[in-house]
């Protein structure tokens, strides 16, 4: 399924997740050794808009260090 990042540092992205994940964590766009954390907002999770392919709404919940 697809995702679109709704808002923080990586607002407007947009790639393939699995299904049945509620967060993601993404590298920081300009920050060494952060991840951005992304969840689904289970209200507006669903997105079909037109010239767009169905996928889900993430949006920004804070930044943690990077996982080793």
């Amino acid at each position: 399924m697809r995702y679109y990042v709704m808002s923080g540092p990586h607002q407007d992205d947009m790639a393939e997740i699995t299904e049945g994940v509620g967060e993601i964590q993404l590298p920081h766009p300009t920050t060494a050794g952060v991840h951005c954390r992304y969840k689904v907002n289970s209200t507006d999770a669903v997105i079909e808009q037109a010239g767009f392919e169905p996928g889900i709404q993430l949006h920004y919940a804070g930044d943690v260090p990077s996982p080793r």
